[in-house]
Parts: structure tokens; sequence; C-alpha cells
């Protein structure tokens, strides 16, 4: 068992509010003055936004340039942030849900050398139950059940309890509570008393607001109290949550803000590529941070006013890139990559009319190629927040704009991963780094020391929460004997866990669990009485030899001779290269 962060006794965090002013007071202050009088070091802070969206990166800079030390990280879904603080030695703690990971860009050098390393002391959660801890203390309550991370090893280094439920008998998690001695919230737009409207989807900080001693808002634009109260629904975070209101334009760049401006990748691409040595961070560091006055010389430094116009037109999804400059004979007769044919085999698992929460990379290529063949009904859902958007371009993770794009719902990670507790998901689409004949998956760390592993891996996210809670879970991953292990180095995220009624067992919600795994040799499928792998097609020119050859447990067959799997087709490749990754982001 792990240590417990962010925790206080409710009655406590009552006396706190209780002092707290009520007037509607001007709080408009400098960035500076609002990190150096809010944020104290040993502090645990709240982040607010979701992976590289409304991200306050202006204000995570300042407390780099002030040296704040001895920082507690709430690792909720941290990729440029986390990256940020741990690129100036600012966190010691991590309450880790999603770490060291960037997204598509793949994984910071210097975030996982952080962990790698032992420089940090770290407490295992998942997205949900982080999301659920932060709801506890708004609703100030010291702990709220629920049923993730039950029977994994996420499970055994967070702080959540076992508890038969008194009115079931059923086993529950219990969450302890996170109260955030300060948070920092970026929006789009506040008054000077801190009365803020959030566009789109609003993550977890409804309740990071609520949950915190001390709470600051860096926004884009600072309006007139009038215009708050003519849509009053908009107000996500009212302005007695609020102790400091800062004025910074682009303060999420180079993260996502919504309706405003896209992520800058070629400048996350610098970050990444600073981090592989010691002596190139810091002369980076140097330049974009300490050896800056403020957030508009950094902004320059990063392009100015005319990259941000560009990244601007990105958001806007202007100057597209066109789908018939293509050459239509390289489409037609391009041989097929394995890549492609994972994502072809992968959609047609899919089914119309049913709902799916779909993960970063392939489960999105896959389930956007289901859309746009046979599947026009399928009802996509990303655990950030967004619900059945119209999505206009590939996705750079489950929180970027594009996922919110004409969604029919806006919402919030609690209300997703709610929605699959009540049973209204029919399929979790996820990947991993090992997985074992019971489809348990590991994406938490490589190696048998978890203080300091030899590869840290970003940890569950959501994908723990989402195989315990949907009715079927879809795995996409590549084969080889060091991702499908007879013995995961850690099992972050539940398959059938040991075997038959295992899951049940732990508590999970019964008559769940892995469905298929789609890999570049076969498509799996799981025995119904022993819940163990099987093989259901191979691939066209794979044999079974193939197949035992890149897995490191004995494999079983469906039938005698397993069924051959249908290769991609010319309408399928055209859609997938033309219009849904163009660029060669992923499939290339």
């Amino acid at each position: 068992m792990k240590e417990l962060y962010g925790f206080i006794n409710p009655n406590e965090f009552r006396e706190i509010n209780h002092k707290k002013s009520r007037a509607m007071t001007n709080k408009v202050i400098d960035l500076k003055t609002a990190i150096e009088n809010f944020v104290k070091d040993g502090d645990y802070l709240g982040i607010g936004g979701f992976g590289m969206d409304r991200i306050p990166s202006a204000a995570l800079h300042e407390i780099v340039r002030q040296k704040k030390r001895h920082l507690t990280l709430a690792g909720h879904t941290a990729t440029h942030d986390g990256q940020i603080l741990c690129a100036g030695n600012c966190v010691d703690k991590v309450d880790a849900a999603y770490v060291v990971g960037v997204e598509l860009l793949g994984l910071s050098p210097n975030y996982r050398r952080t962990f790698q390393e032992g420089k940090v002391k770290v407490t295992e959660w998942t997205n949900a139950t982080l999301a659920w801890r932060y709801k506890a203390a708004a609703m100030g309550l010291s702990f709220l059940p629920v049923r993730s991370m039950l029977g994994t090893e996420t499970f055994e280094k967070s702080k959540a309890i076992e508890f038969k439920c008194p009115f079931t008998g059923g086993i529950y998690a219990l969450v302890p509570a996170c109260f955030p001695d300060v948070s920092v919230i970026h929006v789009p737009r506040a008054d000077i008393y801190g009365n803020c409207q959030i566009d789109g989807i609003t993550v977890s900080d409804y309740d990071v607001a609520r949950a915190s001693k001390k709470v600051i808002i860096t926004t884009e634009e600072i309006i007139e109290t009038d215009e708050i109260r003519k849509n009053p629904e908009r107000t996500i975070i009212p302005f007695y949550c609020v102790d400091a209101v800062v004025h910074v334009p682009y303060g999420s760049f180079p993260g996502n803000m919504p309706g405003m401006y896209y992520l800058d990748i070629e400048h996350l691409g610098e970050w990444n590529e600073a981090e592989k040595s010691e002596e190139s961070l810091n002369k980076f560091l140097d330049n974009y941070i300490y050896n800056v006055k403020d957030w508009k010389e950094y902004l320059e430094r990063c392009g100015g006013k005319k990259r941000l116009q560009e990244l601007r037109s990105i958001e806007l999804l202007e100057n597209q890139p066109s789908t018939t400059n293509h050459n239509q004979s390289t489409i037609e007769h391009k041989p097929y990559n394995m890549t492609e044919f994972m994502i072809c085999a992968a959609s047609r698992v899919l089914e119309d009319n049913k709902t799916i929460v779909v993960g970063t990379g392939l489960p999105m290529l896959a389930a956007m190629l289901a859309q746009k063949t046979h599947t026009p009904n399928l009802l996509m859902m990303f655990e950030a927040g967004g619900v059945a958007p119209l999505l206009p371009a590939l996705p750079m993770s489950v929180g970027d704009s594009r996922t919110q794009y004409k969604t029919l719902l806006s919402t919030s990670m609690p209300e997703i991963m709610e929605t699959c507790a009540r049973g209204l998901v029919d399929y979790a689409f996820l990947g991993g780094a090992q997985i074992d004949k019971y489809g348990n998956l590991n994406s938490t760390i490589i190696g048998p020391n978890y203080e300091k592993p030899k590869v840290r891996l970003p940890g569950s996210g959501g994908a723990n929460d989402l195989a315990s809670l949907c009715w079927n879970t879809i795995i996409i991953m590549k084969m080889d004997k060091k991702k499908f292990v007879e013995k995961l180095d850690f099992l972050t995220t539940p398959g059938y866990l040991s075997g038959p009624n295992s899951r049940e067992k732990a508590g999970l919600p019964p008559d769940t669990g892995p469905f298929k795994v789609i890999t570049d040799c076969c498509i799996f499928n799981f025995d119904k009485e022993t819940k163990e792998m099987q093989i259901e097609s191979l691939h066209p020119g794979i044999s079974l030899e193939d197949v035992q050859n890149n897995c490191s447990f004995k494999l079983k067959t469906t039938n005698k001779k397993p069924l051959i799997t249908q290769e991609p087709t010319k309408r399928e490749l055209e859609i997938l290269r033309k219009e849904i990754d163009p660029k060669g982001q992923i499939i290339s």
C-alpha cells in the first residue's frame, strides 16, 4: 500500500472554506504575484484541463521560473504539464493516473527519467478514480465507493481499500477524497471576480475547483459580469471558489485551446528532442523559461503572432489538407502495411448502434473507419468528455478539440465513466505494452523494480476504469514475445484476471471482460470456459508457428484450422489514407 497524498479531514476543509470571504472583490493580479502568493513549496498541486487540452502552461512556466520545490503533482492525464514541472525539478511526489506520455508524440525522455531514477514517490490511480477523489472532496466527503481498480496491481499501489457493500454484499473500492492545496485552471473567459465559463468538455474542473483550498484562474479573456449573467448556465466555476484571476492570452500554448488555437506539435517535438540530454534540456529551459521576462516574450520566441495565427487556422479547420491531390493509382496499387491491416480488421469487429469509448492512436483510426464504412450509427465517446463528435480530423488525444467537434454532448470525465458504470457502454477500445493469456494489460512499468523501473510507462489513464466497467474490451497491439507474456511486469488493467469468475470475485461487474485482441499476426477471442486467449483467425501468409513464435505463453485455437482474416479492401484503404490519416501520422 502506498502513501496517501492530498487528503485532509472534510471538517478541516469546511473550516478553511468558512474563513474565506464571500465578497465579490476584484481578484485580478499578475501571474508572477499569483504564483508567489498562492503556490508554496510542498503544496499538493491540482491542474485543470486534460492532456494537452486547456492546460495552464503559462502558470506552470512561472512555477518553474520561481523554482518552487517539493510539490505533489496530481497526475490526472498530466502530459505536457507534468513534463514542464519535472523539467524544472519541482515535483517530489505524484498521484499517477497518466504520466510521462505526450499523447501521439510518445514518451517524454526527461519526464520518464524522473520516475525511472526514483526521483519521485508514486501512488497509482486511474483517471476515473482520481476524478472521483476530487468529487468526494467537492461533496464534503472523505471517500467514495467505486468499481474500478479491483483485482489489479494498480489497486495494490494505490491507497484505495476494499469494502463489502452492506446492501448487496458486493465488493467496492473506497477511494479517499483529494483536497489540493492549490489548483491552477485555464479557462476561455472569466470576470474580475472569478466567475468562469468553459467551452466544450470540462474534464474534472468542476470538481477540482470545488475540492481545492486555493484556486488560481488563468484566462484568455476577462469579460464583464453582465455577460456572465446573460448565460449563467455556462458558468462552470463560481467566484466563491476562486482566489486569483490572471489574464493570460494564449496561456495554454503549446497546448490546445478549443475554438481558439490548436496544439503546436512542432514546439512539443522540440521539447522532447531537447530532453534527450541534460545539457540540451538546460539550454532549452534557459531559452524558453529562465531567461524570458514574461509569457509574451516566450510566445515571441516560439514564433509570435505569425505562429499563433497558424495554430488558430488549424484549430478552425482552415486550409485543411486536400483529399483530391493523391495519385489514385498509388492508392489503388500500394500494398497495405500491417498497421493498416490491423486497423481494418479491428474496424470490422465493431457493430452499428453500439456505444464505444475510444482510446488514443489505433483505436481512434479503427473506430473512425468503421463509422465511415459499416457502422454509421456507432456512438463514439471519449473519456475526457466528448460524446458523438463528427470527427473532422484524427485527434492527437482523447481530449483535444477534434473530439469536441459538433458533439451531441460536451461533458466531463466523471460523466463518461459513470455512463460506463451504469452499463450503457458496449465496448472499451484499448492498447497496452504487455498482455497475458487472460487479457490483462500492463501500461505502467517494464522491469521487476517498481520504485526504479527499467521503463516507466504512462500508467492506467482511463484504461483500468473502462476495462472494469464496459461490457466488452477490444484490445489492439502488435505481437511480440516481450508484449505477449506469461506474467505481466505490472497488472494495470483487468482482463479475466486469473481465469473463470475471478473478475466477479474481485468485485467487477458480471458478464464483462475482454472480447477480441487484434494483432498484426492474427485475431484472438477468449474461451468461454477457461477465459484464455485463443486464435480465431490468422492473417494471410501467417502460420500458427509464426504466431506462437511471437508469444511467450502456449496458445490455443478455436478449431483445428483457424479462419483466414479478410484483407483490407481498396475502399477501406482509400478512406484510411485519404480521409482519416492523410498526413500518415500513424499508418505510414
